[in-house]
């Protein structure tokens, strides 16, 4: 899909972080575009910054992507304002502060499962048969490089991302057989700076204000990749009909490093992890 003008493109989580940026560069290629995030103040703070740098139409809902109704009304508004559905990029997603599997609570896993990965799951089947009547279509699917490899006391955050991997990789396979206009791309980010942490749930017990804030910190030292550079790395990708899409220097040598070492990088990743104090 090397020409995204006028293109109908559906971006979940776009308040901030990936999700605006991608908004911002598929408004300067003259894209239609339909937006979603939770937060609505800042949902509307991005549509309002777009409307200066595009020629296109911006459709904005906020809404929870944990509740398929809402996803079928939002896919029932795009449609009557646009016609047609060509991009569908899946990417709204939180985060919970360390904890491990065994102290995590059901209620906090739920939570990021709903939102992470059926979050995706509705996005994705909402949409997809509005995206097979299109002679060019994308669908969009943001995992994680947490998708790639299990890290300690990220267990559910992790869940969610290789979930979502997988099915993806299954759907790919289905539209490779049945539908092959539409491509499928599964999306790796490495350390992006945003303030995923900063918004994180944090669940562990007897945690000081200080102490969230010094993890925090130390986290944020792996962010090496700009939203900005992510969502182009996004764009080229499916410009380029890229299945599988890595972003950031991190994030392939963490792909390769598992793929040479599917047993040994655990070991190097917790020594890694215990040099910039995130594993006692």
């Amino acid at each position: 899909m090397k020409n995204l003008k006028d293109k109908v493109v559906v971006i979940t989580g776009a308040a901030s972080g990936i999700g605006k940026a991608l908004a911002q560069q598929f408004a300067k290629l003259g894209s239609h575009l339909a937006l979603n995030d939770f937060n609505e103040e800042g949902l509307l703070e991005t549509v309002k910054e777009l409307q200066s740098i595009t020629s296109g139409k911006v459709f904005s809902a906020s809404f929870d992507v944990s509740k398929v109704e809402n996803f079928e009304k939002f896919a029932r508004q795009i449609f009557e304002e646009f016609g047609c559905v060509d991009i569908v990029i899946n990417n709204a997603g939180v985060a919970l502060g360390r904890v491990s599997i065994e102290d995590v609570s059901y209620k906090d896993f739920e939570w990021v499962m709903n939102i992470n990965f059926w979050g995706m799951v509705y996005g994705t089947k909402t949409f997809l048969p509005l995206l097979k009547k299109q002679p060019e279509a994308a669908l969009v699917n943001i995992s994680s490089v947490f998708g790639i490899a299990g890290i300690g006391n990220q267990g559910p955050y992790c869940a969610s991302k290789f979930a979502i991997r997988g099915l993806t990789e299954s759907l790919r396979m289905e539209a490779m057989i049945d539908f092959p206009h539409v491509k499928i791309h599964s999306v790796h980010p490495g350390g992006i700076k945003t303030n995923i942490v900063k918004n994180s749930k944090w669940v562990e017990e007897n945690i000081t204000e200080e102490q969230k804030e010094e993890e925090t910190k130390n986290f944020e030292k792996f962010f090496i990749t700009t939203p900005e550079s992510a969502a182009s790395t996004i764009v080229k990708g499916i410009k380029k009909k890229q299945s599988k899409i890595l972003i950031g220097k991190d994030a392939k040598q963490l792909d390769l490093m598992v793929r040479l070492m599917p047993q040994g990088y655990t070991k190097l990743v917790i020594n890694q992890l215990k040099k910039s104090k995130l594993f006692n």
